[in-house]
């Protein structure tokens, strides 16, 4: 079952910043003379996308967070869930 949140229960500072309600995540990706925007609520399936595109040749960055943009480098920072092996 999930579990919701409301403001009066919980303090932003109390949520992980990945999970806050409300965030959306802006994947901007640019290869030659093209370029293009995606947006995701999950921050999971941005990076998922965001690498995907990476790894295809295109230059990618994500926003979101307060408007602060993520390196491909520091996509880690925006899981959820940490990595097994």
């Amino acid at each position: 079952m999930a579990t919701v949140f409301s403001d009066n229960d919980l303090e932003a500072a109390d949520i992980p910043a990945a999970s806050r309600r409300g965030d959306i995540f802006t994947i901007h990706a640019t290869r030659n003379d093209q370029s293009m925007v995606t947006h995701r609520i999950i921050p999971d399936v941005a990076v998922a996308q965001a690498r995907t595109l990476n790894d295809a040749g295109w230059r990618v960055s994500i926003s979101g967070l307060g408007g602060r943009r993520f390196s491909p480098s520091e996509f880690h920072q925006l899981l959820t869930f940490k990595r097994i092996g």
